[in-house]
């Protein structure tokens, strides 16, 4: 889906709820996979703090996603994006989540970086790119962010961070102006109110990171899940290190270093996953890939 299409979808979804007899109305109503009655059944009960549906993490997923994508276009480079999208997909087949509708994108962007979004979506960018030397180190990366996706991290802290109310009104706000566009009627007011709102609740989220917990406990999971899919699961552990060595004050690397812990640390917390890891290796010997001839011949002229 391309970039214009996906933000008309989502702007039209951004408006309020209004009277019941409106919610009845949108029964059966399926937008991109996002039933709009059941968002609309949700909605009625917004004032509880509760697990997001998948509808409503796909559509906060959605918003999510157009919004990283401001920060920076999609690589124009159609056989990578092809690549890195078949080596996220076989990642993701060996998550717990394989049937999420998983999507991964180069983000033309010469900073160091990956973003994970709610619902499956997973951004890196040219410049980390640049930093990998193997496929499996690729598959480190991407694997870290899919576990953020299969823990609902991002989803939790955006669902934290808006308290009492917010997701719930923009739940209520995204119904009502989807009903209200296909009558020809809405308030521009309350989508332009409900778009900031959402901005800055989700700006604030990627500017200052996740809490050191989760990005343990996604590096922890993405090694595992690197291993299950066949990878050398210290391809991870070779990122960091190359990342830990590099210049520290590099701009490339200032917001990536920022928004997660020390990578010492990381290392640390890494040690006893490696450890079983080696372990269930020698009970059923295998040959890790790293693959570094096929990574180079698909990311030459990089």
């Amino acid at each position: 889906m391309n970039r214009t299409c996906l933000r008309g979808i989502l702007l039209a979804l951004l408006g309020a709820l209004s009277a019941c007899a409106a919610l009845d109305s949108l029964e059966g109503v399926n937008i991109q996979g996002i039933d709009l009655g059941r968002l609309a059944s949700a909605g009625k009960h917004v004032a509880a703090f509760r697990e997001k549906t998948l509808d409503e993490e796909q559509l906060i997923g959605q918003d999510t996603a157009v919004l990283l994508l401001q920060q920076a276009p999609l690589l124009n480079r159609p056989a990578v994006q092809t690549y890195v999208n078949r080596v996220g997909t076989w990642l993701a087949l060996h998550s717990e989540r394989p049937d999420l509708a998983w999507r991964f994108a180069v983000l033309d962007n010469s900073a160091v970086g990956a973003y994970a979004a709610p619902g499956g979506y997973v951004f890196i960018t040219r410049g980390m790119l640049a930093q990998l030397h193997n496929e499996a180190e690729l598959a480190g990366v991407l694997a870290h962010e899919i576990a953020h996706c299969v823990r609902k991290h991002h989803l939790q802290a955006i669902q934290s961070q808006a308290q009492v109310g917010l997701l719930g009104d923009l739940t209520q706000v995204a119904l009502q102006a989807s009903q209200a566009n296909s009558s020809g009627s809405t308030s521009k007011a309350n989508q332009v109110l409900a778009k900031e709102k959402f901005e800055g609740l989700v700006g604030n989220l990627y500017s200052r990171g996740l809490d050191r917990g989760d990005e343990y406990e996604a590096d922890a999971m993405g090694v595992v899940i690197a291993a299950r899919a066949g990878y050398d699961p210290y391809g991870l552990a070779s990122v960091l290190q190359g990342l830990a060595v590099s210049r520290q004050e590099d701009p490339m690397l200032v917001s990536f270093l920022k928004v997660h812990p020390n990578i010492g640390d990381r290392l640390s917390e890494l040690e006893p996953v490696y450890l079983y890891l080696d372990q269930a290796l020698l009970a059923h010997p295998a040959i890790p890939k790293s693959l570094e001839q096929r990574y180079l011949r698909q990311v030459s002229s990089r």
